[in-house]
């Protein structure tokens, strides 16, 4: 009669384990940013092709609709007057588009590549101190 004695792994084999699941974990983590970062490349490339298509048709009716403004003006003001009141209406929606447009900027980059390392880390802390003082009984039982 054969009797099989499985043997508990050790600190080392142990170790090695967790290595190698750690590097699958954070090969999967850098697909993620990967197709994240494709993504938002591809949207990214769409907007401003779109935006260099339709820039100038929208700039040279910007013109237009000032010059008709300060001409409407010119009635109750001095044409000079008029071209003024336009111009600083313009400054002051422009400051306004930028401060607008640059709250945009501060959204995070790869916001679900982040979550999802930071939810890997939560989990992984309680079971590394947890491996950590199982390895230290054992090694101080031999």
């Amino acid at each position: 009669m054969y009797v099989l004695s499985v043997k508990p792994p050790g600190t080392t084999e142990l170790l090695q384990q967790l290595a190698g699941e750690l590097g699958h974990l954070l090969a999967q983590h850098v697909a993620l940013a990967k197709v994240e970062f494709g993504a938002s490349a591809r949207r990214t490339g769409l907007g401003v092709a779109q935006i260099a298509a339709c820039a100038p048709l929208v700039l040279v009716g910007y013109a237009f609709l000032n010059a008709a403004l300060a001409l409407a003006l010119g009635r109750w003001l001095s044409l000079a007057g008029a071209v003024a009141v336009v111009g600083l209406l313009n400054v002051a929606v422009g400051c306004l588009g930028v401060l607008l447009a640059a709250r945009a900027f501060r959204r995070p980059m790869l916001d679900d590549s982040v979550t999802e390392l930071e939810r890997t880390a939560q989990l992984l802390a309680p079971r590394a101190a947890t491996r950590a003082a199982a390895s230290r009984a054992l090694e101080s039982r031999q």
